[in-house]
């Protein structure tokens, strides 16, 4: 087994040790924790909607970060947002992700922009300032998403089928992220005789 693939191994298994005594520390309360994946040299990144990338600055910080059990990023993977913890010696992946310094969090689309960034402050990185993030992210694609609907509604009073059907069925795919508006989608093509796909 190469040096790489063993300290690959090592990280994940440190970073399932970060979340066990993360769980072990606060036993009196019910604690969440955030379905973190580590992104190994050669893997491919996580894909979805959006994919949150946390960048700790050492390992020792992934053992201690409340990012481990955030309540609100928690509930934004539950809704498919990826998770993702890329190595604090992966220079290639967070050279591509534009962080400057360590530690950070860095959102990106499903085809890999950047969305938003969180910056560390005195060396920290805030969870509250992620949370908001993703919340912010999340809201800014729902209000889009209402904006899509809405043409897509007054394409179809219009007779211009073919254009509403492609804007219902941009709605339908992100129906992990958006599951009622993903449903409202699927009505209204079943109304124009269309399959979600």
């Amino acid at each position: 087994m190469s040096q790489g693939r063993v300290a690959a191994s090592a990280l994940s298994a440190f970073a399932m040790a970060a979340v066990v005594a993360a769980q072990i520390q606060s036993a009196n309360a019910p604690a969440t924790f955030v379905p973190w994946k580590v992104l190994n040299h050669g893997e491919a990144p996580a894909k979805s909607e959006l994919v949150l990338n946390w960048i700790p600055a050492t390992r020792e910080e992934i053992r201690h970060s409340p990012l481990i059990t955030s309540r609100s990023l928690a509930l934004s993977a539950s809704q498919c947002v990826a998770m993702q913890i890329i190595r604090p010696d992966d220079s290639e992946t967070i050279e591509k992700l534009g962080a400057e310094e360590l530690p950070a969090a860095v959102l990106v689309d499903g085809s890999g922009t950047v969305v938003a960034r969180v910056k560390s402050e005195a060396g920290s990185l805030h969870a509250q300032d992620v949370e908001k993030m993703v919340r912010d992210a999340v809201a800014s694609r729902d209000v889009e998403l209402d904006r899509v609907l809405d043409s897509a509604r007054t394409k179809a009073d219009a007779g211009e089928r073919d254009a509403a059907v492609d804007l219902y069925r941009r709605v339908c795919a992100l129906r992990c992220l958006f599951p009622r508006k993903a449903r409202d989608a699927e009505r209204a093509l079943s109304k124009l005789g269309v399959a979600a796909k």
